[in-house]
């Protein structure tokens, strides 16, 4: 049975869910202070505090090995001593893993998969976004928040047909073909919404919504181009397949990439995670959820 038989959109099943996540709020905000040159110190430590543990979080980074300044005991010393480039990173990551803080049932998908793919997919935008000449920033938050809508979908179809499980098929089609048969639609148009809704650049938004067609994008299917090469490398680097499928030479032109280009993306991306995931502690963050 098609769950559109009670809500037939997207809007309406993002209607119907009564707490979105917050943290992609506070990454609003925090890119429009990367964004700002005028932007302070002051201005930034003043979002990072509004999250008691981001906060402490930073402060334990910036107290890591890696940056050999002695021990830090506030948030403004902290982000003195990690610069701001390191703290959007650092700071972006951990919110967008809180967002993803439960297993996804229908998807059978563990909390730690999902935070380990938000992140290849980011690392992998970030990467492409620099060999394009794109937005580096924009383009990690769009990696991470790419499937969120995946979040508001399992919540609501548990409410309304407990037990309920999706089937991932191959890439590019990965969980399309399940959510449409059950909804009627993917998780990319209730991603959009969500993004709209908490207030990120309208380029963004048409970019996650058109991921899996880019050609299709009115306005930005250059940024939607490196989203969908970007879920290709994440594949690569979390599933190792052998036989997924390359790119469609069509995308690839859009971002002015060929294909011999991808493998050393892939090869940086994976080092990437693996680093990111140990300086910032993201596997004691899974156990303890």
């Amino acid at each position: 049975m098609k769950l559109t038989m009670l809500f037939s959109t997207p809007e309406e099943l993002i209607a119907q869910i009564k707490t979105l996540p917050s943290s992609p709020q506070l990454m609003q905000r925090l890119l429009l202070l990367i964004d700002d040159p005028d932007s302070t110190v002051e201005s930034l430590v003043e979002v990072i505090q509004l999250e008691r543990s981001l906060a402490a979080r930073v402060v334990h980074l910036a107290n890591s090995p890696i940056y050999n300044g002695g021990a830090c005991g506030s948030i403004e010393e902290a982000v003195q001593r990690l610069g701001f480039a390191v703290v959007h990173e650092a700071v972006m990551t951990v919110m967008a893993i809180e967002t993803f803080s439960k297993s996804l049932r229908i998807y059978r998908c563990p909390m730690n998969i999902l935070w380990r793919q938000a992140l290849a997919t980011a690392c992998a935008a970030r990467e492409l976004a620099r060999r394009t000449n794109d937005d580096v920033n924009r383009a990690y938050t769009l990696g991470l928040l790419h499937n969120v809508g995946m979040v508001a979908i399992d919540r609501w179809v548990q409410q309304k047909q407990p037990g309920v499980v999706l089937e991932c098929g191959n890439w590019p089609e990965e969980w399309q073909t399940s959510e449409n048969r059950l909804l009627g639609y993917d998780h990319a148009e209730p991603s959009a919404i969500m993004m709209r809704t908490w207030g990120f650049p309208l380029p963004m938004v048409e970019a996650v919504k058109y991921q899996f067609r880019p050609q299709a994008s009115p306005n930005a299917p250059t940024l939607a181009a490196l989203l969908m090469i970007s879920r290709w490398v994440r594949r690569q680097v979390c599933s190792r397949e052998t036989a997924c499928p390359l790119p469609d030479r069509d995308v690839l032109n859009l971002l002015g990439l060929k294909i011999n280009e991808l493998s050393p993306v892939v090869q940086k991306v994976a080092v990437e995670v693996e680093v990111l995931a140990k300086t910032l502690n993201l596997d004691q963050v899974s156990a303890a959820a």
